[in-house]
């Protein structure tokens, strides 16, 4: 996935990035954390989702916020899978 380019379209690799949970893209609710949340905040927005809905986003935000360790760390903790090899 590293060598994925990120654009708020319909799809990130093979994976559609509109979520099942409201009608909005991935892109938009990552945007939406920009400055906006710390790591406890996203988890409290996330940690209702399907797995498959928590996957997507934060894959997507992993890259949005330049590999940042956190988002890593919080997809191990609520999927048990690491997103830094995808």
């Amino acid at each position: 996935m590293s060598n994925q380019t990120i654009t708020p379209n319909n799809t990130l690799g093979s994976r559609l990035i509109r979520s099942t949970w409201r009608d909005v893209t991935v892109h938009d609710t990552v945007e939406s954390w920009n400055w906006n949340m710390n790591i406890f905040e996203i988890y409290d927005e996330i940690k209702d989702w399907t797995e498959s809905d928590q996957l997507n986003v934060l894959r997507y935000a992993y890259q949005y916020f330049n590999k940042d360790t956190m988002i890593n760390e919080l997809a191990t903790h609520l999927t048990a899978e690491s997103i830094t090899s995808n």
